[in-house]
């Protein structure tokens, strides 16, 4: 299959990476996965784009380190990468926040050469020259030649990598960048510069000499190469349904917690204004309380500074009523004196007519019989 290209060299940093695991992990830190001597985020290939060769520590971390140590981060996700680029998201994960704060140029890397929105995990893949199991992040990281050459239909899970690996011919066919360098070196070096930063390797005359031997034998078998290419055509569909079933879904899930978020977001404010006029209404009864009790002092004093005034101002007016009474109580005894003739005429005359009632009064009681007592026979 061509996989036997493969470069052992870029397997030199599992082991120093996970002697550096050994050595620098903090003893506090809690327990994590670590695959080839990098800490396993959850739900994700540990070749997933975001993730890098350099294994570091607290202080100092990678992406991967950091969902390594925040599961909850790492399982929402995995289930959309697409959230890490959402800002509403970020500020929901303050952790996250803060570790994209203090890593800058992790940052900058996970939205230019690191970007990535693809499946977290993939079942495509196949053995390397060890007879292990490698899946296709790790294939296109290690061996993008035999990735492109047998399984080009693997590009589906980062739309970026057909534009930033490769580009079409006149005839409309897509091919690999090293292709590009052993059909016109100069072009390569003129349009795709970074084509050979990133893969100097390809300048050396073993690997040119390698790349022309293995593509003569795929030329040697067109029928194999056609039915392969029919096979990835169904295979590449195929998958393309599978990402459209998965976005549909990882749209779902992510309006589901949008609409938690706002009817936490609406309760809250709810919440909010309730404690809001309460505190209001409490503020006003204490204002009002405070008020109360600052002018009690003053009403005092004004009552008691009034209190003087008033016994004063009686004391005053009693000389000036006493000659008026004066004045007025012969006056009052000269009237009684002159009305009391007319009272005993009054009565006299009204004398014989009480008389007479009382006679008519004493004509009508009935008579009263005495009698000696009751019968004896």
């Amino acid at each position: 299959m061509g996989h036997s290209r493969f470069l052992p060299m870029r397997l030199k940093w599992l082991g120093a990476a996970l002697l550096a695991f050994a050595v620098a992990a903090p003893a506090s830190a809690q327990t994590v996965t670590i695959q080839f001597g990098r800490p396993q985020a959850y739900g994700f290939s540990n070749n997933y784009p975001w993730f890098n060769d350099v294994s570091q520590y607290q202080g100092d971390q990678t992406f991967q380190y950091f969902l390594a140590y925040h599961p909850d981060i790492s399982r929402a996700l995995a289930l959309n990468p697409g959230l890490l680029y959402n800002a509403a998201w970020r500020s929901d994960n303050p952790a996250l926040e803060q570790y994209l704060d203090s890593h800058p140029y992790e940052w900058q890397a996970l939205n230019n050469a690191n970007w990535s929105t693809g499946p977290a995990e993939t079942q495509w893949g196949y053995d390397d020259s060890q007879h292990q199991w490698r899946d296709a992040y790790w294939w296109h990281q290690n061996d993008p030649n035999w990735f492109y050459d047998n399984h080009q239909d693997w590009s589906s899970l980062d739309s970026r990598w057909l534009v930033q690996d490769g580009a079409y011919d006149p005839q409309h066919q897509w091919h690999y960048g090293e292709w590009w360098y052993n059909q016109n070196p100069s072009w390569v070096t003129t349009n795709h510069p970074m084509w050979l930063s990133q893969h100097q390797n390809w300048s050396n005359q073993s690997e040119q000499q390698s790349f022309r031997q293995q593509h003569a034998m795929v030329a040697l078998n067109p029928q194999q190469r056609v039915a392969n290419q029919r096979q990835a055509n169904v295979q590449r569909q195929a998958n393309v349904q599978s990402l459209q079933r998965q976005q549909q879904v990882n749209q779902r899930q992510a309006s589901v917690q949008r609409n938690v978020r706002q009817q936490n977001q609406r309760q809250d404010q709810r919440q909010a204004n309730v404690q809001q006029q309460h505190n209001s209404r409490m503020k006003n009864q204490s204002a009002q309380q405070t008020a109360h009790q600052q002018a009690r002092p003053q009403a005092q004093a004004a009552r008691q500074q009034a209190r003087p005034q008033a016994q004063a101002a009686r004391q005053q007016a009693r000389p000036q009523a006493q000659p008026v009474r004066q004045q007025a109580r012969p006056q009052a005894r000269a009237a009684r004196q002159r009305a009391r003739p007319q009272h005993q005429a009054a009565r006299q005359q009204a004398r014989p007519q009480q008389q007479a009632r009382q006679q008519s009064r004493g004509a009508q009681k009935p008579e009263v019989v005495a009698h000696a007592g009751p019968n004896k026979r």
